[in-house]
């Protein structure tokens, strides 16, 4: 290939200065004419990489020098001046812009450090352009993908080079260019572990490389004579520098081979290895669970390879390193919330990565995986860019629906591995086509014979690598990157109770870039039952991260809100004011008056609900905390005074006036800093903690509302703290399990969690799995349940737009239900909307009802195993104020026929009782004073199998709210029951309450969109008193 010839430049100012005391510009380009048969696309590829490695180009320049450790004996590099800029290609022209910030611009001696800092840096991407297309890098294959990284070595090392002489020659000190070539080499092998000098390498930087570096010192010596007027410092610099390489280029160069020659020779291999994975590199499928790792030990050692060591915070296997990061079953995005720290921690200089095996088993978005893949390598690659990726395809599934999208997810990863490649990127492709289906334990994990073949892949790989120098020198890491492990980490002395989260030392988050202690803030934002991270800045202004454990991957959602002007973060809380599951935005003056904007997520749009408490008497911000003490869902007003005694107000909204309830709690000498209220024992009322300085916590478990007793019990000593102060100690739900969790943070925003364990008592829920696969046509808007043979379990219906049903019989627990075909053909002009099922005259069996838009009902009576169904004609002619969206059919007397319900705007139910066969209802008026919820959220099914139904209260995430039906029973007519269901990560369209085994009391059934059904048996749990 042609070289370059580097005869000329193109300075273009954005304001042209030609005179010492003309204006200083605001951005300045520089180019270069490229070379006809230059590959343009991998340069532009190599471009885009290098403007997007970092927020600032001048941080990209040092990072790359810093993996070239060249230092000459009486210069420095150091880029010390912040600068950004862009390096473009257009046509066959290389540029360079920078940009100045309004401070920068007015710097003359900031401009004259960036001129020569990037003037260095354009020479030496110059040469590396030349040297790549020397080798034909375009073409691939394993020769020219390792050429690259001398390429990339060899133009990085000139780019430091000419930075330290430009400054040598402005010192005036001595100049030894022979000696400075052979340093060159040297720290161009030191880098590269050992450059193979071989196939071409040699040849080029004898023969060609005295060419190029002549061009390069006349381009250096013209890029200076065109810098005149307030550039004319650089200009000088640049040109005396330009002079002395194009006079000792043959010099030079013949040092800078015999250095390399000399490095080559006398270089040791070290490779630092990261084993990265899932279940496959941790070792499943065989008894030693040595996975790949043990055999690719012993083949690298046979590579004359002079250390070796595995990193990663797993130990398994049978072998003499078993360190690693195999992961049982994690996905490709699992990995990638932890690959940055992971990196950080060991700075490894060989990554092998098998991953995607979970995402193709459990059919996650198979199609999205190849991105995932994509976007994990970038991470790996980022945080070390000194590390050699390899990249394997997976190995095969012995289920043909698996396989399928292995092979799938397998034909995108050559593309992946060729783009990082086309960007000078050190990623190369390990094919496991050699392991087949006969070695495989099981339809995922290999046997010994597969793990075999997997090491050889690798090695292979390796073993290439290794004769071409490829690989870089390994860097120190980061001790404690990825969060505390034993024996660094925070003691787990005394946390009897509390279940440290498994992975990473127990980090759950890893923190933000910039983030702060300061900044952070729990709470649940989306209303699925776990609490979300906050940043807050000081005006307020809030960034969120969704919780999505036990992936430790938390979902970036941007700014959720931009502050109130006028607010602060010292005035901001959050609690949930209107029992919605999702926390509201409050600010708090200095006297406990409060301010609420209601949570729309995932609207970014908060409704302004203005002043809702105007503070109490003697109430300061310091006292006040949030917390439902009911377990109505609600947060309350608490006032907390200096000796830990507390005043509360109920929760009365949407009414502002809260209801007072007096002293609830006198206090146990502690402070108002130590006191805390959270739900440690899951049953929706939060309880008195104290937090003593050392994080050491005394709980007393909040029986507000329960007969007999006092309103707390003394529980001591729950946690004995994690070597964490009071300050860097938070309450949070992260688990979702109802019960709050112990988190510890560090000044970075880092978290660590001990989930709650001492209070877990019977599970509610039994989960059944799927009980319905679903039908070929159905979907989710079509499936109702109802007990159409009167056997006391729900059956399985689609309905049509027109109202026609299908049912199938229910058997459970056999998940085979009884096709019974079309069990009533519809009305004419009736549609699905209008449909609804219940029992009217209580005969056990659901009778077919269409309510109007006014809520009148015209019934049909159930006569089955007949598809003839009695017509009953209008049953109820609506009530005033009545819609179809507000009517309910539940039997809350208990005499087996549902009752006429309708729920007003803010949950409140009128109440009709059923006196079938007679059509006057009788009127009950109002039997739920509502929550402030709106009649959407609201149903009624039975808890505890008494026949009556209770009152519920279902959040867009599928968590339930309860309140018992106890009606004439003595006491009050509704008893708190609090959260009862925490949600499954389905929505409420998902979610049905129907009996499906017969027991009386309803189940918690989950949809898919087109009628697959996985099922929850209530246990019948209530709440005495």
């Amino acid at each position: 290939m042609a070289i370059l010839v580097m005869m000329s430049m193109v300075v273009s100012l954005a304001r042209t200065a030609e005179a010492a005391d003309d204006p200083l510009p605001t951005s300045y380009t520089i180019s270069i004419p490229l070379p006809a048969g230059v590959d343009l696309a991998r340069v532009r590829a190599e471009v885009t990489d290098l403007n997007n490695r970092n927020p600032q180009l001048s941080d990209t320049f040092q990072q790359e020098a810093e993996h070239y450790p060249l230092r000459l004996r009486d210069g420095t590099f150091t880029v010390e001046r912040d600068f950004d800029g862009t390096l473009a290609v257009t046509g066959s022209i290389l540029s360079l812009t920078i940009e100045a910030d309004e401070v920068q611009a007015n710097s003359l001696s900031w401009w004259q450090d960036v001129l020569v800092a990037a003037a260095s840096y354009l020479a030496g991407l110059a040469v590396r352009i030349q040297c790549e297309g020397f080798f034909g890098l375009g073409t691939g294959g394993a020769g020219s993908v390792f050429a690259a990284a001398f390429c990339v070595a060899v133009g990085n090392a000139l780019s430091v080079l000419i930075y330290q002489a430009v400054n040598i020659f402005a010192d005036g000190a001595q100049q030894d260019w022979r000696r400075w070539g052979k340093a060159v080499g040297l720290a161009v092998v030191a880098a590269l572990m050992g450059a193979a000098w071989e196939s071409g390498l040699n040849v080029w930087a004898r023969t060609k490389l005295p060419g190029i570096m002549r061009n390069v010192g006349r381009w250096v010596r013209d890029t200076g004579r065109s810098l005149t007027g307030w550039a004319r410092t650089a200009g000088s610099r640049l040109e005396q520098a330009g002079e002395a390489i194009e006079m000792n280029a043959d010099g030079f160069t013949e040092s800078l081979a015999d250095g390399l020659e000399e490095g080559a020779a006398t270089s040791s291999v070290n490779l630092r290895v990261l084993p990265l994975g899932d279940s496959i590199t941790y070792g499943d499928g065989t008894p030693d669970s040595s996975s790949y790792r043990a055999q690719l030990w012993d083949l690298l050692l046979a590579d004359d390879v002079d250390s070796l060591d595995y990193v990663g915070a797993q130990k398994t296997g049978q072998l003499a390193d078993g360190d690693n990061e195999g992961h049982q079953g994690w996905t490709i995005s699992q990995i990638s919330g932890i690959a940055s720290c992971t990196m950080r921690e060991y700075r490894p200089n060989v990554v092998t990565l098998h991953i995607g095996t979970n995402d193709m088993a459990r059919n996650i978005d198979v199609a999205g995986a190849p991105e995932r893949l994509r976007g994990l390598i970038g991470q790996i690659i980022a945080a070390g860019p000194e590390t050699t990726v390899l990249v394997s395809t997976l190995i095969p599934s012995t289920t043909p629906a698996i396989m399928n999208r292995i092979q799938q997810y397998n034909a995108a990863i050559p593309g992946i591995v060729a783009g990082f490649q086309a960007a000078g990127r050190a990623v190369y492709l390990v094919d496991m086509g050699a392991v087949t289906p006969g070695d495989m334990t099981d339809s995922l994990h290999p046997n010994a014979n597969g793990y075999r073949k997997m090491a050889a892949a690798f090695d292979k790989t390796i073993s290439t690598a290794l004769r071409w120098g490829g690989f870089l020198t390994a860097k120190n890491g980061v001790p404690g990157a990825c969060g505390p492990t034993p024996g660094n980490g925070p003691s787990v002395t005394g946390m009897d109770g509390w279940n440290r989260f498994e992975r990473f030392g127990g980090m759950i988050a890893a923190g933000v870039p910039g983030g702060t202690r300061e900044e952070l803030r729990f709470a649940d934002l989306n209303g699925d039952g776990r609490d979300d991270y906050l940043l807050v800045d000081p005006q307020g202004r809030v960034r969120a991260w969704g919780n999505a454990l036990p992936s430790v991957i938390w979902t970036p959602w941007g700014e959720l809100a931009a502050g109130v002007p006028g607010g602060t973060r010292e005035e901001l809380r959050f609690a949930d004011l209107n029992g919605d599951g999702r926390d509201d935005y409050l600010l708090v003056d200095p006297q406990g008056r409060v301010r609420a904007w209601g949570n729309n997520f995932p609207s970014k749009i908060w409704t302004p609900w203005g002043e809702v408490a105007a503070g109490v008497s003697g109430g300061a911000r310091e006292g006040l905390r949030f917390a439902d003490i009911d377990g109505d869902g609600r947060d309350d007003y608490l006032m907390v005074d200096s000796q830990g005694q507390v005043r509360a107000w109920g929760n009365a909204l949407p009414s502002k006036i809260w209801t007072e309830l007096g002293v609830v709690a006198w206090g146990v000498g502690a402070t108002s800093q130590e006191v805390r209220f959270t739900d440690i024992d899951g049953d929706s009322r939060d309880d008195y903690l104290v937090v003593n300085a050392q994080g050491k916590v005394r709980a007393w478990l909040n029986t507000i509302g329960q007969s007999g007793g006092g309103s707390w019990l003394v529980q001591g000593e729950i946690a004995a703290g994690a070597g964490a102060s009071r300050e860097n100690v938070e309450f949070a739900d992260v688990d979702g399990d109802g019960g709050a969790d112990y988190l510890t943070i560090n000044a970075a925003g880092q978290v660590w969690a001990w989930m709650g364990a001492r209070f877990a008592g019977a599970e509610r829920w039994d989960h059944q799995g799927e009980i319905a696969a679903g039908v070929s046509d159905g979907t989710l808007e079509g499936l109702r349940f109802a007990d159409l043979n009167g056997d006391g379990k729900a059956d399985y219906l689609m309905v049509d737009p027109q109202g026609r049903v299908r049912a199938w019989g229910n058997k459970l627990p056999s998940v085979i239900w009884i096709p019974w075909g079309e069990v009533a053909a519809g009305v004419p002009g009736g549609t699905r909307e209008e449909l609804r099922f219940a029992d009217l005259n209580g005969d056990g069996r659901d009778d077919y009802l269409l309510v109007s838009p006014e809520g009148g009902v015209r019934a049909w009576g159930n006569n089955f195993p007949s598809k003839i169904w009695t017509p009953w004609g209008e049953v109820a002619a609506g009530v005033s104020g009545g819609t179809r969206e507000g009517l309910r059919f539940a039997d809350i007397d208990g005499d087996g026929r549902d009752d006429y319900l309708m729920v007003g705007p803010q949950g409140q139910v009128r109440a009709w009782g059923n006196a079938f066969p007679s059509k006057i209802w009788t009127e009950w008026g109002e039997i739920a004073a509502g929550i402030g919820l709106h009649d959407s959220m609201i149903t009624f099914a039975d808890i505890d199998g008494d026949g009556r139904d209770d009152y519920l209260s279902v959040n867009d995430r599928g968590r339930i709210w309860a309140w018992l039906n106890n009606r004439g029973s003595g006491g009050p007519n509704w008893l708190i029951q609090g959260e009862i269901r925490t949600g499954v990560g389905a929505t409420r369209g998902q979610v049905f309450l129907e009996d499906v085994n017969g027991d009386r009391r309803f189940d918690y059934l989950v949809s898919t969109s087109t009628g697959a059904v996985t099922a929850w048996h209530g246990n019948g749990q209530v709440r005495k008193g």
